[in-house]
């Protein structure tokens, strides 16, 4: 499994099509995976021979390959750790994973000899009792997600995680889908409720602060704007879901009449 993030895709990429080339069986999620989820990285993880980790500050700062890469190490999976950004040294939750481990440097070798050191590694670890060919399962951890619209058949407190999501999308909510990316139609109305009971710039302040610390550069992706959107967005879905349940309760009283 080639855990990285979106920002390295070149590298990345170019990595994954040498594998190809060597004789790699290799799972790339623009292929196979059709849009990210919790399930699906951890049957890539649990499904792997070897996790090649490509480390840079954007992938110590996303949530989401914070928790791919503590799920590998928790299951002690065999890693491998790449460097893909110039004199990136691993810090933080990744420098405790990855610890004494030896990596390779993508940015001091020529690509080449890097992935000659690369090959070296993985071949003893993907090794199959079926086949002498190498195994090895690929996933983007930023990938662009499926947006579906069957939210749109639901009521909200039905509504899974990549429903919230898809509906952050269908109203050009960008922050919100990230901050919002566990939450399901619960978690939502829950939230919703928060913020219409309580002070509204106490709200966005805490909101504010999550986008700060997903964003990973000290700066929050949420304006204002986009929060008063979300609270009106959701608070006309809410209105119309309860004014259909009324005109259903109505036709089931008069057919009883």
């Amino acid at each position: 499994m080639l855990s990285y993030r979106w920002a390295e895709k070149t590298i990345c990429k170019k990595i994954f099509q040498q594998l190809i080339s060597k004789g790699f069986r290799v799972w790339f999620d623009e292929k196979d995976m059709h849009g990210r989820s919790c399930s699906a990285m951890a049957h890539a993880i649990e499904n792997s021979q070897c996790i090649v980790i490509c480390m840079s500050e954007n992938y110590e700062n996303s949530n989401a390959c914070h928790h791919e890469a503590e799920y590998a190490y928790v299951r002690q999976c065999r890693m491998v750790p790449l460097v893909v950004q110039s004199k990136y040294k691993a810090r933080k939750w990744l420098g405790f994973i990855i610890g004494s481990l030896i990596y390779i440097d993508f940015t001091k070798h020529v690509f080449d000899k890097a992935f000659n050191m690369l090959e070296d590694e993985l071949k003893p670890a993907c090794q199959t009792t079926e086949s002498a060919t190498p195994v090895l399962s690929i996933e983007k951890v930023e990938t662009k997600q499926v947006v579906t619209t069957e939210y749109a058949n639901k009521q909200i407190n039905q509504w899974t995680s990549e429903d919230v999501v898809s509906w952050c999308h269908t109203h050009h909510l960008s922050a919100f889908r990230q901050l919002l990316e566990h939450y399901d139609g619960a978690s939502l109305l829950r939230l919703y409720h928060i913020s219409k009971t309580n002070d509204e710039k106490d709200t966005f302040r805490l909101l504010q602060d999550d986008s700060q610390r997903l964003a990973g550069n000290g700066q929050s992706n949420l304006t204002f704007t986009e929060f008063i959107r979300f609270q009106t967005e959701l608070e006309r879905r809410i209105n119309n879901e309860q004014s259909h349940l009324g005109k259903n309760n109505s036709t089931k009283t008069c057919a009883l009449l």
